[in-house]
């Protein structure tokens, strides 16, 4: 029997950075520091034949487009499965179609996307029998308990606005008023219609508990991070595009070790992203091994995160990103160049690691502005326009 499920997830824009990887334990590796996820990304179809034999070796067929000009990694996927499904995928017969539909080596976080997207659309093909509306609920209210693992607090200036939590918006609702306190998630109660049933409640009260599942939401990011860091893909991309929205990584690694909080938007005057890239990859191996890179790198990005802390908003995400990429000296003649051009008008910056540029665009801050950037940027190529991505790696029907 061949089980079919398919998988998104974000692709992610690091403002900001400082590196955590000593230690032995993969899931305290990773980064600290901000970024946004956006709504391109990588897209995952997952056909699975689960074991008739489960002493044979699994076998995979991974067909990859776009991207841009890079090899397939399939040894990324392959590891990704060997954590993720029983007896290490002994047996399993598991064919990934992958679009990838921003360039590799950029700094959109594109390897730790297609690796969280094969995971969830291998999630999906598991629980393919189950009605489309309860795998909604299963995986929303997994992804709520599992980021409700953080240690911490996180507390800003209590925020009110009109603001739709990621459940509501995955569930079609209209209207919310509601109290933001801190972690970016959303909670409240609907004009007119009550307590509203978040998916951790729901958890509580099925019988879809976490630990009756083969497979669970927290299976998928454990497996996604750890071939991510296998593979020298990047450090912390995947439990961002995990969490979704603009978000700020407190703790290095993944949960429970890993803490991510993120920064509040409004509905109505949400900006897009505009970003270009300008040339080749840029060697982050050469950076994260080199010793004084490193240092100014930790230096910089410990910086801009303790300032960001102190007034969480897309603004100050924007200064302290471009401080970092000039006060850790990253900015290529290109980049600095395309900055400059727009500081008039827009808040940019340098896409980590990549020799890309991206700025908010348009919504609250006017489509005239909008324009500007677009017509300035677009003198030297292509400019991409895109949403940011509020919810996060997610199934898709």
């Amino acid at each position: 029997m061949i089980l079919r499920g398919s998988g998104f997830c974000p692709g992610h824009i690091t403002g900001f950075f400082s590196i955590h990887d000593s230690g032995k334990d993969l899931l305290r590796i990773g980064s600290r520091g901000a970024g946004v996820n956006i709504s391109l990304g990588a897209l995952c179809l997952a056909a699975v034949e689960p074991p008739g034999d489960t002493t044979e070796p699994m076998e995979l067929k991974v067909n990859i487009k776009g991207g841009g000009s890079f090899e397939s990694n399939e040894k990324l996927y392959r590891d990704v499965l060997t954590a993720l499904l029983p007896d290490s995928g002994m047996g399993w017969k598991v064919s990934l179609r992958i679009s990838l539909q921003l360039p590799v080596g950029q700094g959109f976080g594109m390897s730790g996307a297609g690796a969280l997207a094969s995971a969830i659309s291998v999630w999906e093909a598991v629980y393919s029998n189950v009605p489309a509306w309860d795998r909604k609920l299963r995986f929303r209210a997994q992804q709520e308990k599992y980021f409700s693992m953080n240690t911490k607090q996180f507390r800003v200036k209590p925020l009110k606005r009109r603001l739709l939590s990621p459940m509501q918006l995955y569930m079609g609702e209209k209207k919310a008023t509601v109290s933001v306190e801190g972690s970016g998630r959303a909670s409240g109660m609907l004009e007119g219609s009550g307590s509203i049933r978040t998916p951790a409640r729901w958890l509580e009260n099925s019988k879809a508990e976490e630990g009756t599942m083969e497979i669970s939401y927290s299976d998928c990011i454990s497996a996604a991070h750890r071939a991510e860091l296998l593979n020298k893909g990047g450090l912390g991309d995947v439990v961002a595009q995990a969490r979704g929205g603009i978000e700020m990584r407190l703790a290095p690694g993944i949960p429970p070790f890993g803490e991510v909080h993120t920064i509040p938007v409004g509905l109505d005057d949400t900006p897009s992203v505009a970003f270009m890239t300008l040339g080749g990859p840029i060697d982050t191996g050469k950076i994260l091994t080199d010793p004084l890179k490193r240092r100014r790198v930790n230096e910089a990005g410990e910086e801009a995160l303790e300032k960001l802390l102190q007034k969480p908003s897309l603004r100050n995400l924007m200064k302290e990103s471009y401080h970092f990429s000039s006060s850790a000296r990253l900015q290529t003649l290109g980049v600095k160049g395309a900055l400059l051009e727009v500081q008039d008008f827009a808040e940019a910056s340098q896409v980590m690691l990549g020799n890309s540029v991206f700025a908010f665009v348009g919504g609250g801050l006017g489509a005239e502005q909008k324009k500007k950037v677009l017509d300035t940027w677009g003198k030297h190529g292509k400019v991409e326009v895109c949403d940011i991505d509020l919810l996060g790696a997610r199934p898709i029907n």
